[in-house]
């Protein structure tokens, strides 16, 4: 049950908020093996003021769209994560206006034991949703 918010400025359409959403979900179901069901994507849009990024990092002009992506979700491999960042960066610039230098993301791991949801059911075995493939979960095959 992997938890998603998204920071953006202010004055977004709701359009590019759901193929930002589409771009996510897409990407974890890919990816982490979430179920399609499993969607979770909470938008903060935020004044200029509360949005404060360098004009120029890592050697790169920023623009004004950028978007903050944090993922809440269990434990997993460095490479995993890496794959993770890659299809999202994939998505969101083939389905939204948005360039890589646009896109900054962040994963905190919270334990499956840390969620709840009514009809969720962890496998005992493994921590996970029940409903996730063997292969996607860290460390089964």
């Amino acid at each position: 049950m992997p938890m998603t918010k998204i920071y953006l400025r202010k004055g977004s359409l709701p359009e590019h908020r759901v193929a930002i959403s589409e771009s996510i979900h897409r990407a974890l179901v890919e990816v982490l093996g979430i179920p399609e069901d499993d969607r979770y994507h909470v938008f903060h849009e935020l004044d200029d003021d509360n949005l404060i990024s360098a004009p120029v990092a890592f050697g790169l002009e920023r623009r004004r769209e950028a978007v903050f992506i944090q993922f809440y979700f269990g434990q997993r491999p460095a490479e995993v994560l890496t794959a993770l960042y890659k299809s999202v960066v994939g998505y969101l610039t083939d389905l939204t206006d948005l360039e890589t230098r646009d896109i900054y993301l962040n994963v905190v791991p919270s334990p499956s034991e840390n969620w709840w949801a009514d009809g969720r059911v962890l496998d005992s075995r493994t921590g996970f949703d029940e409903r996730i493939a063997a292969d996607k979960i860290p460390g089964r095959s």
